[in-house]
């Protein structure tokens, strides 16, 4: 795919909304106890609406864009509790500056198409923000501060992000001087947040990169917030050093996906969207790549379609030519592990061992994938690490997923129609194309271990012989073993209620349709073997040569060879003993991620990508 294709499918993002009216989302009650409403849905649909009038010059509908943005942040200004919370005003404010930077009385494309009243409306919100919101000392990045993290991840980058762009807007108006809340100028804020970014955007490759590690939830308002960096800044360090973690973020994307579904252990993933492959990453890689299916673009798409950075055509080669990557593992020496004085909502990441091994087996048929990591407490993981995490096997076709997973315990917030929470819920060993997996003895708001079968693909259509499950999709074949107890098939979709005081084994609420793979024995360690058809030559092959494996259990030892030649033990009743041919299965790799395709060295200063005979180096 050419840069001139990229460009053409991103004008056909610009246009699949012409023409459309505004379609105004109210204000939201609370969402957690104590918190104020959430105006997030509120503000999308105005900046949904007015960046695409103003781009697509679509002069009927300028003055209800106007009066809309002024009314927007009006609503800021006078709302600050709603302002000042976690969950409504930096979700969208990349979108708000471009708006202003472009069609403001000096935009630096259509000046004038923002109205004197809502561009004034709009400063008079951006300085009352900066001014309360922002202080130097969090802008800190000396001695590893950049791994103390506010609220979470992406809400961190969120807010500074926004500070950082709203600052620039600022000092172009000529307000540099204006004397923040902490006693220093705008002017020297903005200089303390470009220092700091462009140390947080060294660390994260470093040192294993992101806690909400592949995060499909996440993962995209995290990189959104990085854009305007690349896109916007005067210092050509800043700007470096964010179009190289972007083009790095994609890369270890690319090399973990087949079709645009994304597998590998993931973290901060909610159950139902651990259930679909789609998510705002894939609908990116539409545009840059072509991949997947043209998704009609909401206000966060406008960062990927506006955007100056276009994606290097050796990662689209890697996310294009899935048979060319062939077989292969990638690993990762994920951050995780809290500090001692990690206490929410100020987290504090271990800068030196997150105690998390990633690794992934990928085929061009599927991708198996989790994090490994030792049973460890609860209070010793960042909740943001803890929190969702996600595993199993994920194939070429849409959704088609198996992934076991303990059933969530608890709900995320006050909208929420079903459980949707755990932590620390599971741990897990793999090499190569077997996992092993166990409910944590020390996991918080989860219940009995659960496998997701997926309609999508026919996975869940399965057989059962000698104590395995076995399935396929497409050349991807699965067999799943449940080592204690017995388990159940039970179906899962929208048609069935949610019932707390319902038997381990009913039917399952959920918004997806396939089925789930129950256990009795909530800690039961469930064994997932994988293969390609093209390897067996038949179903049949593969089913002989699963059920000639014999898992042993002695006293509260697991002892497994594998299909794929690996010894495996395992401690299932506490943490123990623990290895993969004789070694322990998490350890210090020298890497801070590997793979035949995307490697950078532990704490070094150059991320490589590989493909098809081409080379690209990041510096870091």
């Amino acid at each position: 795919m050419t840069d001139y294709q990229q460009e053409e499918r991103i004008r056909q993002g610009w246009e699949a909304r012409r023409g459309e009216d505004l379609q105004e989302l109210p204000v939201q009650p609370p969402i957690f106890e104590g918190h104020p409403r959430v105006a997030r849905a509120y503000s999308r649909s105005i900046l949904l609406f007015a960046l695409r009038v103003m781009v697509n010059g679509e002069e009927e509908f300028y003055a209800k864009a106007n009066e809309k943005l002024r009314e927007h942040c009006e609503f800021y200004d006078a709302n600050r509790d709603v302002r000042d919370d976690r969950d409504s005003f930096y979700w969208h404010i990349g979108e708000l500056c471009r708006l202003i930077h472009y069609f403001g009385r000096k935009g630096s494309r259509s000046p004038g198409r923002v109205s004197p009243e809502a561009e004034e409306a709009f400063y008079r919100m951006a300085l009352s923000y900066c001014h309360d919101m922002s202080r130097i000392a969090d802008a800190a990045w000396e001695n590893l501060a950049t791994w103390r993290i506010y609220e979470s991840e992406n809400h961190h980058i969120q807010r500074d992000s926004a500070l950082w762009q709203l600052m620039w807007l600022l000092i172009g108006r000529g307000m540099g001087g204006a004397v923040m809340g902490d006693g220093y100028s705008l002017q020297t804020h903005f200089a303390a947040w470009t220092d700091f970014f462009k140390e947080w955007l060294r660390e994260r490759p470093r040192r294993g990169m992101l806690v909400e590690v592949q995060s499909r939830c996440y993962g995209i308002e995290t990189l959104k917030n990085i854009y305007p960096l690349y896109d916007f800044a005067e210092d050509p360090e800043l700007a470096r050093l964010a179009g190289n973690f972007i083009t790095l973020f994609w890369a270890l994307w690319a090399q973990e996906q087949i079709n645009g579904n994304a597998g590998g252990g993931q973290s901060r993933i909610y159950p139902e969207s651990s259930r679909t492959t789609d998510s705002d990453t894939l609908h990116w890689a539409w545009y840059y790549a072509g991949i997947g299916q043209m998704h009609r673009p909401d206000e966060m798409d406008y960062i990927c379609l506006d955007g100056t950075w276009r994606m290097p055509q050796i990662l689209v080669k890697m996310i294009r030519e899935t048979e060319k990557r062939g077989v292969y593992e990638t690993w990762m020496r994920s951050p995780g592990y809290a500090m001692p004085d990690d206490n929410y909502p100020f987290y504090h990441a271990d800068p030196e061992w997150g105690r998390i091994n990633r690794y992934s087996y990928c085929t061009p048929d599927y991708i198996l994938g989790t994090q490994m990591y030792r049973q460890t407490s609860s209070d010793h993981w960042l909740l943001i690490s803890s929190q969702n995490r996600m595993q199993g096997v994920t194939f070429g076709v849409p959704d088609a997923q198996i992934l076991p997973m303990p059933v969530p315990g608890a709900m995320h917030n006050l909208h929420s129609r079903i459980p949707n929470i755990t932590f620390n819920a599971f741990w897990s060993m793999q090499r190569e194309g077997t996992l092993i997996t166990q409910r944590n003895h020390d996991c918080t708001d989860c219940g009995r271990m659960r496998v997701w079968l997926s309609e999508a693909g026919g996975v869940d259509h399965a057989e059962e012989e000698g104590g395995w499950l076995f399935t396929r999709c497409e050349g991807g074949l699965c067999a799943i073993r449940v080592l204690r107890g017995a388990f159940a098939l039970v179906p899962a979709g929208e048609a069935y209620a949610y019932d707390p005081e319902a038997p381990w084994d009913a039917p399952v609420c959920c918004e997806h349709p396939g089925h789930f793979l129950i256990c009795e024995d909530p800690f039961t360690p469930v064994i997932l073997e994988t293969g390609r058809l093209c390897d067996y030559g038949s179903e049949e092959a593969f089913r002989r040569a699963v059920l000639a494996l014999q898992p042993k259990m002695q006293d509260g030892i697991l002892h497994y060879h594998s299909l794929y030649g690996h010894d495996f033990v395992m401690n299932v009743e506490q943490d123990g003993e623990a290895t993969i041919d004789g070694e322990e299965f998490v350890r210090k790799i020298p890497w801070s991620f590997y793979s035949p395709y995307v490697r950078q060295l532990w704490l070094g200063g150059e991320a490589v990508i590989t493909f098809d005979g081409e080379e690209l180096r990041l510096a870091f």
